[in-house]
């Protein structure tokens, strides 16, 4: 079980995250939404042990995280927004880097990920979703039960985002814990629980997607770009594919 109490955390004067307080059971996938900048890679970054916990306290299955960053490491995962990867280095050794193992990865592995051709290739010279798929292989390397990840499908096409989560689906059937933060609607729908981030403070909206959508990234969907403007409801397909519009053609 994670266990997160009473989190904060400020820069000087401005709060960015207030008494933030949550629950996470074994096979449960909690998804962060929020308008870009609103703390939850901040959140992320404190709950994977990568940034310190200013105020409150986390625990892992009874473990508390603080200072002692074996308890991170020995249960939990984390994916970054941005691209962890060192570029210089090849798939197989910045996975070796991340897990601790040197050689090979686990077939397992390659598998899920599909690895197997881009093993041997320097991380700088693959594409943006071959990236991706390689950051996410690095934090699931050391298999722990409970995995952060920030805005995990970015970058991937629609075949893989629609793979990954049927992984993410199968990590939970195993009793993993998921906390994501997305903009991603078919991940939401996935989740068992939608917390709303905004001014620093977590709602529970989990049953009220429609009517929260226009905050997953600012005041209204329409603000947004198109490259950023999440998919409606109505427009998506239960496989994440958007949905023809009347009058387009098949």
């Amino acid at each position: 079980m994670l266990e997160v109490s009473h989190v904060a955390k400020s820069y000087g004067r401005r709060t960015i995250l207030r008494d933030i307080s949550f629950t996470a059971e074994p096979g449960e996938q909690i998804a962060l939404i929020g308008r870009n900048g609103c703390g939850k890679s901040t959140l992320l970054r404190m709950l994977a042990g990568i940034d310190p916990i200013a105020g409150g306290e986390v625990f892992f299955f009874g473990n508390r995280a603080g200072r002692d960053r074996s308890v991170f490491r020995e249960f939990s995962g984390y994916l970054p927004q941005d691209n962890p990867l060192l570029g210089d280095l090849s798939v197989e050794d910045n996975i070796s880097l991340w897990s601790g193992r040197s050689g090979r990865p686990d077939d397992w592995l390659v598998r899920e990920f599909q690895l197997d051709g881009i093993l041997k290739q320097r991380t700088d010279r693959l594409s943006g979703g071959q990236r991706r798929r390689a950051a996410i292989a690095c934090a699931c390397a050391g298999q722990p039960p409970v995995l952060f990840l920030d805005e995990p499908t970015a970058s991937l096409d629609i075949e893989y985002k629609r793979d990954f989560r049927a992984w993410m689906r199968s990590y939970r059937e195993r009793n993993g814990i998921l906390v994501i933060a997305t903009h991603d609607i078919p991940e939401m729908e996935d989740s068992s629980r939608i917390l709303l981030m905004e001014n620093g403070v977590l709602e529970d909206v989990t049953g009220r997607l429609s009517s929260v959508v226009g905050s997953v990234s600012g005041l209204s969907a329409s603000s947004l770009s198109s490259k950023e403007r999440p998919m409606r409801e109505r427009d998506t397909l239960e496989d994440g594919i958007p949905a023809r519009r009347q009058g387009e053609k098949q």
